[in-house]
């Protein structure tokens, strides 16, 4: 995690306590912090193809979906378009 985070998530714990006394205690602890960020997206065609030839983006890390079912599906359309191709 990035530092910055890290800090970020200090300050609201120390706000959170202002309004919640005990959330910004020596013995809090943390799971983990979550960040996406949806706003990145991936430069690609309607085959999901980017500006570098046969090079394909698919999925959430492309920021093209958001969750499981899209993902696997941009997945499969980037799997059918490569077959067709090859196939062509």
């Amino acid at each position: 995690m990035p530092y910055r985070f890290l800090l970020d998530i200090l300050e609201l714990l120390k706000a959170l306590d202002a309004i919640m006394p005990g959330v910004y205690e020596r013995h809090t602890l943390l799971y983990g912090a979550e960040v996406k960020f949806y706003s990145l997206k991936v430069e690609v065609d309607e085959h999901l193809e980017t500006p570098i030839k046969g090079l394909f983006a698919a999925g959430d890390g492309a920021g093209l979906t958001r969750g499981l079912v899209q993902a696997s599906i941009s997945g499969l359309l980037v799997a059918e378009e490569i077959a067709r191709r090859e196939s062509a």
